[in-house]
């Protein structure tokens, strides 16, 4: 059976269109890599121009900093290498600037992250004999509103960073980055 040629027009107009109308977004409202990098970078900037920060030079006692993995209060599995891979990004990039230099702040293995170390290490001295004793925690926490209606879900996430002064127990440095992710359709929780 022959289609003829106007209907043929027709139903291919039709599919272009419909094709075009599709979402283009994921259908996922969890968080991706672009996530990791724009918080990461507007987070470093945020450390590296903060006031208290600042005002610190290369004379003054250091900070030996040591990290917490990102606590997660949301309904996202994030597995354990993910949660510490937001914190250790930002280290990386403060390390990497000449911030860390400039303000006398050392970086240093988290103590579970020394015994791994530890263990696989065969010198004869320790090197959890060897640490430099924490000034500073910097710790990450992500929280979520979630939304999920007929049409879809959204997701806002909120990730909070402190730099914690171990002595005093005064948060430091304190900022937070931002994002929310939608999905159409059919999502289920």
């Amino acid at each position: 059976m022959a289609i003829p040629m106007k209907s043929l027009m027709f139903m291919i107009l039709t599919l272009g269109v419909m094709g075009c109308a599709m979402p283009t977004h994921p259908r996922t409202p969890f968080l991706r890599s672009v996530d990791l990098v724009d918080m990461t970078n507007n987070l470093s900037e945020s450390f590296a121009h903060d006031e208290i920060i600042n005002s610190r030079t290369s004379d003054d006692s250091p900070w030996v900093i040591s990290l917490n993995d990102v606590v997660n209060n949301t309904q996202q599995i994030i597995p354990e290498s993910e949660r510490w891979l937001y914190v250790a990004r930002l280290r990386s990039r403060l390390a990497q600037s000449d911030c860390s230099a400039r303000h006398n702040m050392i970086w240093v293995v988290p103590p579970e992250g020394i015994q791994r170390i530890d263990d696989e290490n065969t010198g004869s001295s320790s090197l959890a004999e060897q640490r430099l004793t924490p000034t500073h925690l910097l710790t990450g926490e992500f929280v979520a509103l979630t939304n999920t209606s007929h049409t879809g879900r959204s997701d806002t996430y909120v990730c909070d960073y402190q730099l914690v002064d171990l002595q005093s127990g005064l948060i430091v440095w304190e900022d937070a980055w931002e994002v929310k992710r939608y999905a159409s359709g059919l999502t289920y929780d």
